[in-house]
């Protein structure tokens, strides 16, 4: 969600787009996704490259255009409304074409690394560290990005700075993936088969394949429930508000924000290495994702009644934040760790390795759940009348949007949060079955290795 906010509010704020543009946009441009994204990962499980992997090879040749393609989504060359709007939806959709292989396949890794649950959760662990500090840094600045003079910079030449670093950086970072290695491929029986592959025919299995994995099912609903929030991004409620006093310093609050948000997010990140422990902790990946969610549910009302618009309150909302956030650390971990077993399960049940049209679908459904969810900030930020020329000479809004602005920043993510909760809850499968799965898969890979061993000692 958070590069749909920054998408939104460099639409808003620099390029100066209506804000029904930019809302129709976020969910017209994401309806490409909903033929590219599970047609791109159908396509990853149906072709293998000569060196006999699907995945990796993917990760070299897109890294760099989606590095350079997301760092030219960030510059405002000064063109005309329509002509920006011509702009981000070219770039975009190149982008988002190459970014589909890249994203299903990296996260593929998690359920082709190995072929043990708890290897496997390991691999998701670590790549999940990876992201968060990979992410952390933008994250903070982010709300830096709402006011003029931060580091010396307009808000244009923040864009452009930040986008610098952080898409071309970013972008080129993900090379360091080919390292790994696939070890957890289709049965030797199925690589080599004489007959020639049907590449569409295998992509259509690939699709019908999806309604055997009722884990990603409901995961997928979730993501479109809880996008249902009318809800409006921090910035631009904290780009209205007053310098705090600080011990006598005059402090903006999108700084205190950066501060409170990387002092006190730092001890959930620590929890990150000791994962496993946790779900072993609490019962598994399932209630640890549910425990996440009802936390967040109950600080974002606390929250309200707490409020902002002082410093000690920011600061308590922010302590409070923090220690409701210590289970949501981890929660991504479980969520990706039950994703890649579900991949072993599918494979289990009908015989057929889906990693690619797996993780595209968790990847479309989780655009799409940011497209609606921006669509609907849109449309909130048009109920609460919010009028993005007032902030460029330093007005207020109107009395309005000061009435309704807290209210959508803290109460309506607790609706889409509410409803994303009835599908996890739906969610069956305890350890006796995932050790049943993975046992019986060590049996059959064995058996099939032995087949190709013994036709090979025959055909000498």
């Amino acid at each position: 969600m958070a590069g749909t906010d920054r998408f939104m509010h460099f639409c808003t704020d620099i390029l100066r787009l209506p804000v029904t543009w930019v809302g129709n946009m976020l969910l017209g441009k994401r309806v490409f996704d909903a033929i590219n994204d599970p047609v791109a990962g159908a396509l990853i499980d149906s072709y293998r490259f000569k060196n006999g992997q699907k995945l990796l090879p993917w990760i070299k040749i897109t890294s760099p255009f989606i590095a350079i393609i997301a760092f030219l989504l960030f510059i405002d060359w000064g063109l005309s409304p329509m002509a920006s709007v011509v702009y981000c939806i070219t770039l975009y959709v190149g982008w988002d074409l190459l970014y589909s292989f890249q994203d299903a396949a990296l996260w593929g890794m998690t359920a082709a690394i190995h072929p043990g649950n708890e290897q496997r959760a390991r691999a998701t662990q670590w790549a999940d560290i990876g992201t968060f500090f990979g992410g952390l840094l933008p994250g903070l600045t982010m709300a830096m990005l709402g006011q003029d003079g931060s580091f010396g910079l307009n808000r244009q030449q923040l864009y452009f700075a930040f986008a610098l670093v952080f898409c071309l950086g970013g972008g080129f970072q993900t090379m360091f993936m080919l390292g790994l290695n696939e070890r957890v491929r289709d049965t030797p029986k199925e690589t080599t088969r004489e007959e020639k592959r049907n590449t569409m025919r295998e992509m259509l299995s690939n699709f019908a394949a999806l309604r055997h994995n009722y884990i990603l099912l409901l995961f997928l609903a979730s993501e479109v429930l809880g996008a249902l929030s009318p809800r409006v991004p921090e910035i631009y409620l904290f780009q209205q508000m007053e310098n705090f006093n600080v011990f006598g310093l005059s402090m903006h609050p999108t700084v205190a924000v950066t501060i409170l948000g990387a002092v006190l997010g730092f001890p959930g990140a620590m929890l990150k290495p000791f994962a496993l422990k946790i779900f072993d902790r609490v019962g598994g990946f399932k209630r640890l994702i549910i425990i996440s969610r009802v936390a967040n549910i109950a600080v974002g009302v606390i929250g309200f009644f707490i409020g902002i618009h002082t410093f000690p309150c920011l600061v308590l909302l922010n302590v409070i934040s923090g220690i409701a956030n210590l289970p949501n650390q981890v929660q991504g971990i479980a969520m990706r760790a039950m994703i890649s077993d579900s991949v072993e399960y599918v494979d289990w049940k009908i015989g057929q390795r889906t990693e690619g049209i797996t993780m595209s679908m968790r990847n479309l459904m989780s655009k799409i759940g940011g497209a609606l969810g921006g669509f609907i900030q849109a449309r909130t930020l048009v109920f609460l009348q919010y009028n993005p020329a007032l902030v460029g000479p330093g007005l207020r809004q109107n009395a309005h949007f000061e009435r309704w602005i807290w209210p959508a920043q803290r109460l309506g993510p607790q609706i889409g949060a509410l409803l994303g909760l009835i599908p996890l809850l739906m969610i069956r499968y305890p350890d006796s079955l995932r050790n049943q799965v993975e046992s019986e898969m060590a049996q059959r890979r064995a058996l099939a290795e032995q087949e190709i061993n013994d036709e090979i000692i025959i055909e000498r």
